[in-house]
Order: C-alpha cells, then structure tokens, then sequence
C-alpha cells in the first residue's frame, strides 16, 4: 500500500510540474523560425522569453514639434499677420507653401516659426545665459516681441548701429534672426 501511495504521489508531483504554464494576459504563444516565442498582443511585440507580466497598452509618447503656428482671426491678412509678428512678409510666404495666399481662411494654421530648443529647461537656460552674456556676446537672436530699439536698448548701442551691421535698410526684423552686435 505504501508503495502505490508512493507511486501517486509521485504521479501527481510530475504531472503538476509538467503542466505548461498558463500565460500572462495579453500574450499569445507562437512559432517562430521552428522555435516557441510570445507575442503581446497589444504591441505586436515578440519575445523568446516567457513573459512575466501582462500586457498593458504603452503610454503615449508625445511627439516634439518645432513648428510655431499662428490661427488665422476673422479681418487678418497675411499682411497683417507678418506686421504683428514684425517679419517681412517674404519671409511668411517662404514658411507657408500657399498656392494662392490671397485664400486664407478663419482657423487656418499659419507657420511664422520653429523652435531652436527642444524642451522648456533649455529655453530657461538658453535665455539665462543670454542675461549673463548680454555684452559680451558677438550675436543674438531675436526673440518674440523684440524690436531694433529693444535690442539696442539691451547691448547698449544705437538702432543706426545694430542696422548698419547687420545691412538693414529697414526696422524690419524677424523672430529667430541671428544679429551681430559687435
């Protein structure tokens, strides 16, 4: 008796260990190449390993655009559009690849810029650099809302100075334009 108890037991130990094991959710056993490899169904992934957790859906990763864009408000031109943001008006029909720029509509995107630095950190830093370097920096960048007096303001010389330069005829200046100082 002891020995067909033995026996079951050792039965029952086998097969309990030769049971495959049951997968986490959200994976599915393939073949793979002749080879046995897992599949997330959620991601398309494949794994040769057996997976441990279940699948869970990747959080969204929000993609950087450089890109800065003006929506077009009932009365604006494109006239109008590059005044507001003092950029010559060759300029704004560079960035924009209209047909016809006489077309514009209410709650059209119209792209007046990109962006130089990828995340925020880098702009705060970037423009602190900028303060502690305001008059020994050969360059600089115009930035939303300057103006020639601004800037001249700021690296002490006059708008004849900064215009002269740079080889402008006129006031006009545009976001992102790089101006030598000195």
């Amino acid at each position: 008796m002891k020995k067909i108890t033995f026996l079951i037991s050792f039965f029952l130990l086998i097969l309990s260990f030769s049971q495959e094991k049951k997968l986490p959710e959200g994976w599915d056993k393939i073949l793979l190449e002749g080879e046995i490899a897992y599949m997330n169904l959620i991601t398309g992934d494949v794994s040769t390993e057996f997976p441990k957790e279940k699948a869970v859906k990747p959080k969204k990763v929000k993609e950087y655009d450089p890109t800065i864009t003006h929506t077009v408000k009932k009365g604006e031109t494109l006239s109008i559009i590059a005044r507001k943001y003092k950029m010559p008006l060759a300029q704004l029909y560079r960035l924009n690849s209209l047909v016809d720029f006489d077309t514009i509509e209410i709650g059209d995107k119209i792209v007046i810029g990109y962006e130089e630095n990828t995340s925020k950190n880098n702009i705060k830093t970037f423009n602190k650099e900028l303060e502690k370097n305001d008059n020994t920096s050969n360059f600089h960048i115009v930035a939303s809302g300057e103006t020639l007096y601004s800037i001249s303001k700021r690296y002490k010389i006059s708008v004849l100075t900064l215009k002269n330069k740079n080889n402008l005829s006129s006031n006009v200046i545009f976001i992102g334009q790089k101006l030598i100082i000195k």
